[in-house]
């Protein structure tokens, strides 16, 4: 996935800002996290035969200026309003070492979280080593921007370039890994219940 650096990402900070139609899309499969992976048998009993991991797929897009970055996210799954759970989307990235992005990274190789909710003007910054282990992340100074246009959230999450600490690297000129998690509040979905990217795509950040 490559990060096309730009002039000024501030205007791209609106998801309806006509600059992203230059910007190359890319399309990240989803699938449900199994349930085997849960963290405790009432929530592996109680999604017993119930579908749920519903968004397939994401359509995505990134860019930087330098300074700070910006990924745009889309996908079909907007819940009816009322419902007790948000939708929500969570960026990943790796902060040290090789963790398995399935297992949600080890102790010596943790993984850092972006996440947004429908319900919430602030983005969480959380880290974790193993499944189950989310915590609150390192500081950093974040934003999103959400608008959802028929059944289709559109959102662009930003955040500067650097790293240090458990804050996960972005560096101009260079790769990393990236995932993503989707929970359709509509359906319930909280926790370890959502779809998820299996794996690591790689994100390229031009120089």
């Amino acid at each position: 996935m490559r990060t096309q650096r730009v002039k000024n990402v501030a205007p791209l900070l609106d998801p309806a800002d006509p600059g992203w139609r230059t910007v190359p899309v890319e399309q990240v499969s989803m699938m449900p996290t199994p349930l085997a992976m849960q963290p405790t048998p009432y929530i592996r009993n109680s999604w017993e035969g119930r579908e749920y991991g519903r968004v397939t797929d994401l359509a995505v897009a990134s860019v930087h200026d330098g300074r700070q970055w910006a990924l745009r996210a889309s996908w079909r799954g907007v819940s009816p309003a009322g419902k007790d759970f948000p939708d929500a989307l969570a960026i990943a990235l790796p902060v040290r070492g090789k963790p398995v992005l399935a297992l949600m990274g080890a102790a010596d190789a943790p993984i850092h979280f972006l996440r947004w909710q429908a319900n919430k003007s602030v983005v969480a910054s959380q880290i974790a080593m193993g499944i189950g282990s989310s915590a609150r992340g390192p500081a950093i100074t974040c934003s999103a921007q959400a608008r959802a246009e028929g059944d289709r959230w559109q959102v662009v999450i930003a955040r500067p370039l650097g790293g240090a600490g458990d804050l996960a690297p972005l560096v101009a000129g260079r790769k990393t890994g990236i995932g993503f998690a989707v929970w359709m509040g509509g359906n319930d979905e909280r926790g370890g219940i959502k779809a998820f990217s299996i794996d690591w795509a790689e994100l390229a950040l031009d120089a």
